[in-house]
């Protein structure tokens, strides 16, 4: 395209007039502001959303019912490992092809990068499977109300767990956590640690210390063993699991959200600007069981009809559920959504028809309205120990074939319940004997369904095939079903989020599991990478700048650009507001651009601001441009940041 080449102070009229052109088209000038002469430039206009967070909350939900103790010391030897990884990445070099092998940063070597961004504040929370069941009394169920209810660290809070802490249960025939289980740091004190905890890098910032409510720490060694003092809840808990419901009792019942005036037990966990990273550990199926005291309005928006409960399904004696005596198979015997399924729609947890009228607005996407894609779900849990993949060409992480997990779908991939499961995923698990992720299947020779899988390295003895002592995990459909729905359903823009996961919980080893969960974390929290290199010029100190400008946009009441955090009102008056879809008007600054050194490619001082970043991406050693923020730079919660530059373009290009 032919546009005026610009003058001194020049570029930033031509830029309101590429910004004015909507967030994401290239600009185009389409009237002189200058001399007009003649060049051959490019416009550049890319909406820098605060994707990249360097915030996580982690809520990790614990599976704490009997059969979960080898589960649980293999998860407990991995969350050292988990911390270290997301805290203090291994680096890659900027000199080698695809930055070479990760290995530990030498800090004396310019040339290592980390391999993906480290997460510099992290809230973790831990909560347990178990909701008792209410109405009845189930033998290990000994809180017939509520269970633990979804509040954070239930070794303090949660009502059932109190009768069985892992060092001193008092409930007969409770198990004792063994030596070793829980780590020194532990004092066996119910009320050691808070609701959550904290870890924070930056020992400058005090907004990684919420006082009164939060242990802090900036030593990740020690928070390590914080996490698992938190996670080591152990066993004995309800053997009727309500994996999903627990979720949503957590962060949406007793709302989570770090807001001003929330009294809510569960408060200040879950914060605007932070990616939520919901990890669960289970072998068994989801018994989200509809209890009607906590609807909430999604009966009547999920269909139109009333709440019907479901609790009766724990009731030894009602002859309406699929199995006559048995509560545990009266969650694997039913065709799922039939008036055997005691279990609420999974629409509650992740409704996708974001366009519809009657959409309930309380699942698990609402906690991240506008931002679907700062919402991972990772379950180590019951399917097969090769989770089925579909070909992808060079790629590390193939993406997952759900359809072989759950079923063919009709119409609609998202309609669980119109999955044939008929025809999901069986066969031998090599030496350990059958498996299936079928709905439904009872072993003919067996108490129970058929697994999805067996623990590795186990034989399978025809003569012992219901005996327990082979540890084995059942199909945990419909707790697929909803990392399906993070992963693949159209919920990012009109295109699947990839953000959901699920790996094998009868592995011995959890190691190849949390190295996946550390990359899907990683991976929302990199950079953006620009359509195009950026030319540089040096300034009058032989320092690299670009011809750009980077604008944040602030949220409806937001009035100051704050010069302490690099921000200034822009020069032109035409450029301090923005009007949004719905009319609403926003303040717009201008974010300070901080020079790069010409040999390092480093900004030159740690002012708060951004820079031209064309370091190797290390989510994509290939991308060399893109926009980085020093730490006290970042974008702000509920902002968006828009890039827009005028580029020369070499003739030819």
């Amino acid at each position: 395209m032919i546009v005026a080449r610009k003058g001194a102070g020049g570029i930033r009229a031509a830029l309101a007039v590429v910004g004015a052109m909507g967030a994401t088209a290239l600009g185009c000038l389409d009237r002189p502001v200058a001399a007009v002469i003649p060049v051959v430039q490019s416009g550049v206009s890319e909406v820098v959303r605060n994707e990249a967070v360097e915030k996580v909350d982690l809520l990790m939900v614990v599976d704490n019912s009997g059969s979960m103790a080898d589960n649980q010391s293999n998860i407990m030897a991995q969350l050292g490992p988990l911390i270290d990884q997301l805290t203090n990445p291994p680096c890659i070099s900027r000199s080698m092809p695809g930055g070479g092998t990760p290995h530990a940063c030498n800090p004396m070597n310019m040339d290592d990068v980390p391999q993906y961004p480290a997460v510099k504040d992290l809230h973790v929370g831990v909560i347990s499977t178990d909701l008792g069941t209410p109405g009845s009394m189930v033998p290990g169920c000994d809180d017939a109300t509520r269970g633990d209810h979804g509040l954070l660290n239930p070794i303090r809070n949660g009502f059932a767990l109190q009768s069985h802490l892992p060092w001193a249960p008092r409930r007969p025939n409770a198990v004792t956590a063994p030596a070793g289980f829980r780590p020194m740091a532990c004092n066996n004190d119910p009320n050691q640690f808070p609701s959550f905890i904290t870890f924070c890098s930056n020992a400058a910032d005090a907004t990684c210390d919420v006082p009164g409510m939060n242990a802090s720490t900036r030593n990740p060694a020690i928070f390590s063993d914080w996490f698992k003092c938190n996670a080591g809840i152990f066993i004995n808990g309800c053997g009727l699991e309500a994996q999903l419901e627990s979720v949503w009792r957590a962060l949406i019942h007793h709302d989570a959200r770090a807001v001003p005036g929330n009294m809510s037990p569960n408060a200040g966990f879950l914060r605007e600007d932070a990616l939520l990273a919901i990890m669960m550990l289970s072998d068994e199926e989801d018994g989200s069981v509809r209890d009607c005291e906590y609807d909430q309005g999604f009966s009547a928006a999920n269909g139109g009809a009333g709440c019907v409960s479901g609790t009766d399904v724990y009731n030894t004696s009602s002859m309406a559920w699929a199995h006559p005596t048995n509560p545990d198979l009266r969650f694997y015997l039913y065709t799922p959504g039939d008036n055997r399924d005691p279990n609420w729609d999974l629409n509650r947890y992740v409704n996708t028809a974001a366009a519809s009228m009657n959409r309930w607005n309380k699942d698990l996407l609402s906690l991240k309205p506008g931002h679907p894609e700062r919402i991972i779900f990772a379950a180590i849990a019951g399917v097969p120990l090769q989770v089925p993949t579909r070909p992808a060409m060079g790629m590390d992480d193939p993406p997952t074939d759900w359809n072989a997990l759950l079923g063919a779908p009709s119409g609609s991939a998202d309609n669980f319940y119109g999955r044939d499961s008929s025809m999901a995923i069986s066969g031998m698990q090599e030496t350990a004997g059958p498996f299936s992720m079928r709905a439904a299947n009872m072993d003919p020779n067996c108490s129970h369904v058929v697994p999805a899988c067996r623990r590795a390295g186990s034989t399978y003895n025809p003569m012992m095939t219901c005996s327990n002592s082979q540890q084995m995990a059942f199909p945990s459909r419909r707790i697929v079903e909803i990392a399906r729905r993070f992963d693949e359903s159209p919920l990012c823009n009109g295109a699947p989020c990839r953000n959901g996961l699920v790996t094998s919980i009868c592995s011995t080893n959890f190691t190849v599991a949390m190295r996946t969960i550390v990359r899907k974390i990683a991976s929302r929290i990199g950079g953006k990478c620009l359509p195009r290199v950026l030319a540089t010029t040096p300034n009058s100190a032989g320092e690299s700048i670009v011809s750009c400008i980077v604008r944040e946009i602030l949220p409806v009441g937001a009035t100051t650009c704050d010069a302490a955090r690099g921000r200034a009102v822009p020069e032109q008056e035409q450029d301090r507001t923005f009007q949004d879809e719905m009319g609403e008007n926003h303040v717009v600054c201008d974010i300070q651009q901080i020079p790069t050194n010409a040999m390092t490619r480093q900004p030159v001082n740690t002012n708060p601001g951004w820079y031209y970043d064309t370091a190797a991406d290390p989510q994509n050693p290939t991308c060399t441009q893109r926009i980085s923020f020093t730490p006290m730079g970042a974008p702000g919660p509920g902002t968006i940041t828009r890039l827009e530059c005028i580029q020369s373009v070499p003739t030819g290009m």
